[in-house]
């Protein structure tokens, strides 16, 4: 049976119903109007053209691509690709509650290694290596890491590919937030077994679209294909062809997104250094739009979050969805200027600091 993805459900309901929202992990949704719309959405070859434009931005061959409907739908593809009764698969932790609740659903078995707060969040080898057994077909991460928004270099990801390459184990990363830390770039290259997966969503405003993709090795291919196929029959055309002409203005999209992650930060630093005696952080990549906060008189700070909900308006994600209860992630990209100050003082007060604001 499929698990609940608890984060999903809970972001559908709350979103919508708070005014100071720093819980939205990507830029600001594109307007049709802003984007403009291709002449022929429903055109038999708006995939092939799709393909053909992210191969070109990542420098893969379009054989490599597959599309995805968004980079969830892309992860489910991956997951029914690789796995079986049986198998098992590694994922980070703290991380993405889809990225280990998907692979519960195809009946694998999930472990998980660790990444460390005190440590930056960095990726450590060692663990990963512990944590591997004769079952293990795929290790899984996201870099910029979500939720602490630190960036794993490529160095890190090459080598930590090769280490897995001789065990027939796939390092699979989810670099949806890739290009607001490195642009135009893919860890797809870094092995021959590594599965990178992205969209339009998080970077580019384009959630609505749902185009995602896979860069995968050309021998899997076929099965994510096949997969795609159990799940969808034939994705819809116009999602390739509002793909492909999206990417036909990436960069403006991109400089639109970097204009919005910068201009928040700023605050959010200010508020950081303030209550570095009650909160830490990590501070996450330049252009990632949010970090990862832990109360250090280790609170479970869930029900405060929810409170705030009904009496501030504001929201943060709680980190009880990231396996991390004494802490919630901060966005500041929905939020800006005089908003954003709100927003962070209404914060304030949910977490019992008020009076020591800015």
């Amino acid at each position: 049976m499929i698990p609940p993805i608890r984060y999903l459900a809970w972001a559908l309901g709350t979103f919508p119903r708070v005014t100071w929202n720093l819980a939205v992990s990507g830029v600001l949704p594109v307007s049709i109007e802003e984007l403009g719309l291709p002449s022929d959405l429903a055109g038999p070859t708006s995939f092939a053209r799709f393909s053909e434009a992210v191969a070109a931005r990542y420098g893969v061959s379009p054989g490599e691509v597959v599309p995805a409907l968004g980079t969830s739908g892309g992860l489910w593809v991956i997951m029914a690709s690789l796995l079986g009764p049986g198998d098992e698969v590694l994922v980070e932790d703290p991380g993405y509650e889809p990225l280990y609740r998907v692979a519960e659903g195809m009946g694998a078995r999930v472990r998980r290694f660790s990444r460390v707060a005190r440590e930056g969040y960095r990726l450590d080898a060692g663990r990963i290596e512990e944590g591997l057994t004769p079952s293990t077909r795929a290790v899984v991460l996201s870099s910029p890491h979500n939720p602490s928004g630190v960036f794993s270099s490529d160095e890190e990801l090459r080598a930590l590919a090769g280490a897995l390459l001789p065990r027939g184990i796939f390092l699979v990363v989810d670099e949806v937030y890739r290009e607001l830390a490195s642009p135009a770039t893919t860890a797809r290259g870094l092995g021959s077994n590594v599965i990178a997966l992205s969209s339009l969503t998080k970077c580019f405003g384009l959630g609505w679209a749902r185009a995602g993709w896979i860069l995968a090795p050309p021998e899997v291919v076929p099965r994510m294909r096949s997969a795609t196929v159990h799940v969808a029959g034939e994705l819809p055309r116009m999602t390739g062809a509002i793909g492909a002409h999206a990417f036909g203005k990436i960069d403006e999209l991109l400089g639109r997104a970097r204009a919005q992650t910068e201009g928040g930060r700023g605050p959010v630093e200010a508020f950081a250094a303030r209550h570095a005696d009650e909160l830490s952080w990590s501070s996450p990549a330049r252009g990632v739009p949010f970090g990862f906060f832990e109360d250090r008189r280790g609170r479970d700070l869930e029900p405060l979050i929810e409170r705030g909900i009904e009496e501030e308006g504001v929201l943060v994600v709680p980190g009880s969805f990231f396996g991390m209860p004494p802490g919630f992630r901060l966005s500041w990209t929905s939020l800006s200027g005089e908003r954003l100050a709100e927003g962070l003082i209404r914060l304030e007060r949910v977490l019992g600091f008020a009076g020591r604001g800015g």
